[in-house]
């Protein structure tokens, strides 16, 4: 006490519980977060960071105790929602640092290994066949899983498209919005989640068509007075918004009618990722097509198939060389 004195480090013992505190930052904090992020924030703040940490004393908590928690959240969480649990752990009580309540942060060297899942996506073939099977028995969602496919964007981000955003005489479209989903507000159209999420992405001929069809089978269905026109392109047929989650069990089921591998409506991402890069397309297209912040994010997460390109360069290198 008496160096910290000296240093001017001493911090008066507070009789403030975690508990308390942890509610308060996440009544500011919550600000700067996304209705999704704020449900999920607040989420695992009441169901995993408050019961076990909220009854110590803000002083009181050391990194025992965050060995103890990465412990308790392993034994029921995924690793990569331990992980983030942790993280916001840390970021209150990095504030309480910043307000000068304790002298350092316990959690700072806390950490959960995330493991990375292997990602599987479609090869051409598969991806064709299962969009013919898809087409065959509905439209609807033919058109979402091919927009899906062919152009990388996401379920929510198909969803909220507008007539407004398609230009057919250039074939490009600008996302702009999303379809979000949260248990409080239900279903509503939001602003995508980051400035490079704000995009304007290249279409061609075929998926044009998937969109000049859609829309005039809503302006068919327009013609009745109960219709609700959000100048959606894809929604129900009265206009209604449609929730992204109801897309994940038609996708299963297409996918068990066409026999191809199971992967996840998100992999669709994916996939068309990884054929770009497999075409040797340029690693900042593919980036700028999924709306990456960075060419870098594109690379570490598609880098099975930077592999696949390696060996390829490898050796085409080897040939012209031996040639010299």
């Amino acid at each position: 006490m008496i160096y910290e004195l000296n240093k001017g480090t001493y911090v008066k013992p507070q009789n403030i519980v975690f508990k308390d505190f942890a509610l308060e930052w996440f009544d500011g904090y919550k600000h700067n977060l996304r209705d999704t992020s704020t449900e999920r924030y607040k989420s695992k703040i009441n169901n995993w960071i408050i019961p076990i940490l909220g009854n110590y004393k803000l002083q009181d908590i050391k990194p025992v105790h965050g060995q103890m928690m990465v412990k308790k959240l392993l034994e029921t969480l995924e690793p990569v929602t331990a992980h983030k649990t942790v993280t916001i752990t840390k970021m209150i009580l990095r504030h309480a640092v910043d307000l000068e309540l304790i002298i350092k942060n316990p959690f700072v060297k806390i950490s959960v290994k995330e493991k990375k899942k292997d990602i599987v996506t479609w090869s051409f073939e598969e991806l064709t066949h299962f969009l013919d099977i898809t087409k065959k028995y509905n439209e609807f969602y033919f058109g979402v899983f091919a927009i899906a496919a062919y152009t990388r964007l996401r379920k929510g981000e198909i969803l909220g498209l507008e007539k407004s955003d398609i230009d057919f005489d250039n074939n490009k479209i600008t996302v702009k919005q999303s379809v979000a989903e949260i248990t409080e507000k239900g279903v509503y159209l939001d602003k995508v989640k980051t400035p490079s999420s704000y995009r304007q992405v290249a279409i061609d001929s075929f998926i044009s068509s998937i969109f000049k069809k859609q829309i005039n089978k809503n302006n068919q269905l327009k013609l009745g007075e109960n219709y609700k026109d959000y100048d959606l392109i894809f929604c129900h047929p009265d206009g209604r918004i449609y929730r992204p989650s109801s897309l994940n069990r038609p996708f299963r089921n297409f996918i068990k009618q066409s026999g191809v591998p199971y992967i996840r409506f998100h992999d669709l991402r994916h996939t068309h990722a990884t054929l770009l890069l497999k075409m040797n397309v340029n690693p900042k297209i593919v980036a700028d097509r999924l709306g990456h912040s960075s060419v870098k994010i594109t690379l570490d997460t598609y880098s099975h198939s930077s592999i696949e390109m390696q060996t390829e360069v490898a050796e085409n290198f080897s040939k012209l060389a031996r040639k010299v």
